[in-house]
C-alpha cells in the first residue's frame, strides 16, 4: 500500500514543465520568509501593545493595500510583461518589510501595512500571467497545485521558523522576511530575465473592440464576490486562529507557529496527488463546494469540547482539507475563463476578491470576537460558508 501510494504521488508530477517548477522553487524561497504576515496580529498586540480592536483596524489595512496592489498588478503586467512585474515586486516588499519593523506610530504603522501589501501583492497576478503562459490546459490544474504545493511547503516552514525567531527577538522576523524576498528576486531574475509583453495579435485587438474585459463578464464578478465571501471565512486561519490560541489557550507564540504548520504540511502531502486522482471527475466549482462544506465543519469543530491540542489538530486538518478543494480548482475555473490580452486584469480582480477579503475579515473576526466571543464567531463562520455553498451550486447552473 505505501509503495502504491508513492508511485500515485510521484505519478502526479510527471509531465509538468520545467518552467513551473522553476517558478514553483521561487515561491518556496519566498514563502520560507513569509514570517511577518503569520505573526502580524500578535506582533501588534504583543509588542506594539495595541488592543484588538486596534489591531484589527491595522491588519485590515492589509486588505486596502492588497486591493491596490492586486489592480496595479494585473494593469502593469499586460502593459510590461509579468517577469519585470514580479520582480519590482518582489525587491520593493523586501526593502519595506524591513522598514517596517522600525515604526511606532500608530497611524504611521497602517500606512506601512497597506504599502507591504500593496507591493506584495502585485505579484500575483504577475504570477498567475507565467503560470498559464507556461503550463498546458491538460496540466493546468496539477501546474497550479504544484506551485501551490511549493507555497504550502514554505507557509510551513515559515509559522514554525518564525515562532524560533521570536524568541531571539521580533526584528529578526522582519529582517528575514525582507531578504528572503530580495533572494526570491534575484533566483527570478537569474531563471527569468525581464522581457516586455508581447506585441498584441489581430485577434486580441478584436478581444479589446468587442469588451471581452473581466469587468463586462457578469457571471464572472458573481464568481469573484462568491470568492470574497468564501476567502473570508478561511482568512480567519491567518488573522484570529493564531491571537485565539494565544488568548484561550494561553499558548506560546513558538508553539502556536508550531501548530500553523500543520496547515502547509496538510496540504503539501496531500493537494497533488489528490488533485491528480480526483481532477477530471467532477467540475471545478463542484470542488469548491466541497470544500466549503468542509470550512464549515472546521470552525464548528471547534465549539466541541476537546483537548486542546486534539481540536486545533482536527481544526487544522480539516481545513486544511478545504483548501485542497478550494483553492486549485477555483484558481482553474479563473485560468479557462480568462482572455489574451485581458489576461492580467482576470488575474488581477481573482486577486482583488481576495485583497478584499483580507479587508474585511480581520475585521470581521476581531469585532465580532471583542463583541460577542469566539463561539460566536465560529458559529457565523461555518454558517457564512454553507451559504456560500449554495452560491456557487447557484451559479454553475447559470453558467451551464
Amino acid at each position: 500500500m505505501i509503495v502504491r501510494a508513492l508511485k500515485q504521488w510521484k505519478k502526479s508530477y510527471s509531465g509538468i514543465p520545467r518552467n513551473i517548477w522553476l517558478l514553483s522553487l521561487i515561491s518556496l524561497i519566498n514563502r520560507c520568509g513569509s514570517l511577518v504576515i503569520a505573526f502580524l496580529t500578535l506582533y501588534l498586540t504583543q509588542e506594539r501593545h495595541l488592543g484588538i480592536k486596534e489591531a484589527g483596524y491595522a491588519t485590515a489595512f492589509f486588505g486596502l493595500g492588497s486591493i491596490a496592489g492586486s489592480y496595479a498588478g494585473g494593469r502593469l503586467t499586460d502593459r510590461f510583461g509579468s517577469s519585470p512585474v514580479q520582480f519590482m515586486s518582489l525587491v520593493l516588499n523586501g526593502i519595506v518589510l524591513v522598514v517596517l519593523y522600525y515604526i511606532t506610530d500608530f497611524y504611521l504603522i497602517c500606512t506601512g501595512i497597506f504599502i507591504m501589501a500593496l507591493t506584495g501583492e502585485a505579484f500575483r497576478p504577475a504570477n498567475s500571467v507565467a503560470i498559464a503562459a507556461n503550463c498546458t490546459p491538460e496540466t493546468r490544474t496539477r501546474s497550479i497545485s504544484l506551485y501551490r504545493m511549493s507555497a504550502n511547503l514554505g507557509w510551513a516552514v515559515a509559522p514554525a521558523f518564525g515562532g524560533l525567531l521570536v524568541i531571539f527577538g521580533w526584528p529578526w522576523l522582519f529582517w528575514v522576511d525582507g531578504l528572503t524576498c530580495i533572494a526570491a528576486a534575484i533566483a527570478l531574475y537569474l531563471l527569468f530575465p525581464p522581457s516586455v509583453a508581447p506585441r498584441k495579435t489581430e485577434q486580441e485587438e478584436e478581444e479589446h473592440k468587442s469588451g471581452l474585459s473581466p469587468w463586462r463578464d457578469s457571471d464572472y464578478l458573481r464568481f469573484c464576490f462568491l470568492t470574497m465571501l468564501n476567502a473570508i471565512v478561511f482568512m480567519q486561519l491567518i488573522w484570529i486562529i493564531p491571537v485565539f490560541w494565544k488568548e484561550y489557550y494561553g499558548w506560546s507564540e513558538t508553539l502556536v507557529g508550531v501548530m500553523s504548520a500543520i496547515n502547509g504540511l496538510v496540504v503539501f502531502m496531500v493537494e497533488m496527488p489528490l488533485v491528480f486522482k480526483i481532477e477530471k471527475l467532477r467540475t471545478p466549482l463542484s470542488f469548491v463546494r466541497t470544500g466549503l462544506f468542509l470550512y464549515a465543519i472546521s470552525y464548528w469543530s471547534i465549539l466541541l469540547p476537546y483537548n486542546p491540542l486534539l481540536m486545533v489538530t482536527i481544526f487544522t486538518i480539516i481545513i486544511s482539507l478545504g483548501e485542497v478543494m478550494v483553492m486549485p480548482f477555483s484558481s482553474n475555473f479563473v485560468f479557462g475563463r480568462s482572455k489574451g490580452s485581458y489576461q492580467g486584469q482576470y488575474m488581477s480582480l481573482y486577486g482583488i476578491a481576495y485583497s478584499l477579503a483580507n479587508t474585511v475579515a480581520p475585521l470581521y473576526g476581531t469585532q465580532v470576537a471583542a463583541a460577542f466571543g469566539y463561539p460566536t464567531l465560529w458559529m457565523l463562520l461555518g454558517g457564512q460558508a454553507i451559504l456560500v455553498l449554495f452560491g456557487f451550486w447557484w451559479l454553475e447552473k447559470r453558467i451551464n
